[in-house]
């Protein structure tokens, strides 16, 4: 049976997936983030840690912002079911210039972990968390993140070295996204409107998304597995 394995973003955690509803017979878990080595530790050694958090065989990966470029790093060390990117990544060419500048200087390593936390009032605009719910998700987020954590996550996503689309991978990206603007590529599922956290701000329509894919997933491979007719 495979389990549905939820990796969130830069040092968030399951909440950013509270307000999405998949199926009950989908067996469903959240990847932890675990601290890194050392400032310099490379992703590929860091999925490797984190894989011994996947223990059912042929998972299906969802990541999220960071989490989906970790979510490709561990389909090359493990045997996914299948790869599924929201409000992500697919190859390092769709990081914006401005993006790959500030890597190149290293802006995460010497700007203040305090002013990197101030952002939190502006947060809501980029990110897309419009209701009172959602902006006390995200503030929650941003003021209990490690700032060891973030300032290698951040410096492993301005790096990322990823040149092909993972083959077989499924996208998700909103049209409106402010903090990773999309762009067109065939095979992307476009969310018209979609910003940043549309995980919250329209789970009602990704969860829609993710279930017709997983519906799909578990006939062609788990047919005894289908749920009753009613329940469909």
């Amino acid at each position: 049976m495979s389990t549905i394995y939820f990796i969130s973003g830069l040092g968030a955690d399951r909440r950013m997936f509270q307000f999405l509803k998949l199926p009950r017979y989908m067996p469903q878990q959240h990847v932890e983030w675990i601290a890194p080595l050392h400032p310099e530790e490379p992703l590929q050694e860091y999925v490797l840690r984190l894989k011994k958090q996947i223990t059912t065989p042929a998972p299906i990966l969802i990541g999220l912002s960071f989490g989906g470029v970790v979510a490709i790093e561990l389909a090359k060390v493990l045997q996914p079911r299948q790869v599924i990117v929201i409000s992500s990544l697919a190859t390092r060419h769709a990081l914006p210039l401005y993006y790959r500048l500030m890597g190149k200087a290293n802006m995460h390593q010497w700007v203040p972990f305090r002013l990197l936390q101030s952002i939190h009032p502006l947060a809501p605009f980029f990110f897309g968390a419009r209701s009172k719910a959602e902006r006390s998700v995200l503030k929650d987020a941003i003021l209990d993140i490690d700032e060891k954590f973030l300032r290698w996550s951040l410096g492993q996503l301005l790096g990322w070295q990823q040149e092909e689309i993972l083959p077989g991978l499924v996208q998700l990206h909103g049209t409106h996204d402010k903090v990773l603007p999309f762009r067109e590529r065939p095979g992307i599922i476009k969310v018209q409107g979609g910003e940043h956290l549309m995980v919250m701000r329209q789970a009602d329509q990704i969860s829609a998304i993710l279930a017709g894919i997983l519906k799909d997933t578990w006939t062609k491979a788990d047919t005894s597995l289908q749920p009753p007719m009613g329940n469909r």
